[in-house]
């Protein structure tokens, strides 16, 4: 349920809760996410972090033309073209996991996580960045210190795991960017190797990286464990597009895949009754904004069928998620697929959550696929 403080001063930062004020955060010019130049001025030393450095210079934490050139540079790997040719990677390896999983004993309880949701999005994030498949878990392994950097308060134990995992990922990148440099692809990395430094270009494929991994995998195991108790899985199992649509964008709203954004008023402006000041910085919770009861009555339930509001899961304005679409194409082919291989699919006891606050989703869905 949504918080009884709406808005609080936290320290030296104004937290917001309710929906209206969030969406003016996501969305309002007036605001901007921390960059470089506020990273120098607030914590002094940050660039001797290798994990800061390399997961805290990506497009996410740029202003203006510079987040835009940026962009850029990176939609092409995001267009219907080249989504359709992931979408072959992607329909390939949800039926091989499913076939995987049809092999198991009549009532046996399985992860569904580690055994069909992960596989999954970690393979179309490979295909998307141009690394093979086999070096998904390792990579994957390697990113989730970077994703806890995200994390308010983030104290100096999270910053070593940080840095210890980006000595590894990031000659990783570099020997990549440097091959598409040589023998370009059609992939994410030959995009970042030909415009881009090296620097920039290793951050921008370690946010492809975590992004494909985690924000979707907490959409589809979401989605999954709404639909297995919800009238509405016989629509989604027969494809009916409107149906999948509408249980993403609940499980979107449920479970947004990141939990808080921070911005820094650019000028003075006013969120609701809350004069913010010139400097001052803001965190605005996305996941207490989608319970927010005076905008989503019964907050708690999911229920594709309500009526369709505008989402902040994938932010908004010129940071809206370029992923969101290649999400949105993973959960229309997994969930359907998924439902009619097994009809009978159940929840089984309580999914375990990661450790951390905001990019927060499970590492354990327990099931039963054929009670």
């Amino acid at each position: 349920m949504q918080n009884t403080e709406d808005r609080v001063q936290d320290s030296d930062v104004l937290v917001f809760r309710r929906y209206a004020d969030v969406a003016v955060i996501a969305r309002d010019p007036a605001f901007m996410v921390k960059d470089a130049d506020w990273f120098d001025e607030h914590l002094p030393g940050w660039r001797q972090s290798t994990g800061m450095r390399l997961f805290g210079t990506h497009m996410l934490f740029h202003n203006a033309a510079s987040h835009q050139r940026l962009r850029r540079v990176m939609s092409p790997a995001f267009r219907p073209a080249r989504l359709r040719a992931l979408s072959d990677v992607l329909r390939t390896t949800v039926e091989h996991q499913l076939d995987l999983l049809e092999k198991r004993a009549r009532g046996d309880v399985v992860d569904l996580h580690a055994l069909l949701t992960l596989p999954v999005t970690r393979s179309t994030g490979c295909a998307l960045v141009g690394v093979p498949e086999e070096d998904g878990p390792l990579l994957y392994e390697l990113v989730q210190p970077l994703l806890a950097l995200l994390d308010p308060g983030t104290g100096l134990a999270a910053v070593t795991r940080a840095d210890r995992a980006a000595a590894t990922l990031r000659p990783y990148l570099d020997r990549l960017v440097a091959e598409r440099r040589a023998t370009p692809r059609d992939d994410l990395a030959s995009l970042v190797a030909a415009s881009l430094g090296d620097d920039e270009a290793a951050a921008a494929l370690a946010l492809a990286l975590a992004g494909g991994f985690d924000t979707t995998v907490t959409l589809l195991d979401h989605a999954v464990n709404g639909l297995m108790t919800s009238p509405a899985r016989k629509a989604v199992a027969s494809g009916d597009e409107d149906a999948i649509d509408a249980a993403v964008n609940e499980a979107l709203r449920l479970a947004s895949p990141i939990g808080l954004i921070t911005r820094i008023a650019r000028r003075e402006v006013t969120v609701g009754d809350v004069r913010v000041p010139e400097g001052q910085e803001v965190m605005a919770w996305i996941r207490d904004a989608h319970r927010d009861a005076q905008q989503f009555p019964d907050p708690d339930t999911f229920a594709p069928e309500r009526p369709a509001s505008r989402l902040l899961s994938f932010g908004s304005g010129p940071h809206y998620c370029l992923g969101a679409q290649l999400a949105k194409l993973e959960a229309s082919l997994v969930l359907p697929a998924v439902l009619r291989r097994f009809p009978r699919i159940a929840p089984f006891g309580s999914p375990r959550p990661n450790d951390r606050v905001n990019v927060r989703g499970w590492t354990h869905f327990p099931v039963v696929l054929d009670p």
